[in-house]
């Protein structure tokens, strides 16, 4: 079993990240009461495993609650930088405001 694994509500959440060129990608399975996996694909990036894991957490807790998934945290600008310090540019990541 993963170490970030999470009994909620009948529920085992495993959070997932995994690292890339990006930055850690958040991923999450869900494993139901009657034992049926769902999984998430990318929920985002972000700068540490750890942001990763805790957003990919709160996301299938909102998911079995039936509310909204979180907004993606602030901190990603960290990110952003990466990429403009590389010479690499994807929609939205040149306008200033879509970050902060």
């Amino acid at each position: 079993m993963d170490r970030h694994a999470v009994h909620y509500r009948r529920h085992l959440i495993i959070p997932l990240a995994s690292v890339g060129v990006r930055g850690y990608a958040a991923s999450v399975f869900v494993t139901g009461p009657s034992g049926r996996r769902k999984a998430f694909g990318i929920l985002g990036y972000f700068s540490s495993e750890e942001e990763a894991i805790e957003y990919a957490t709160s996301c299938a807790k909102a998911r079995i609650e039936g509310n909204r998934m979180p907004g993606l945290p602030r901190k990603l600008s960290a990110v952003r930088h990466w990429f403009m310090r590389h010479g690499m540019r994807r929609p939205g990541l040149s306008d200033p405001t879509a970050w902060d």
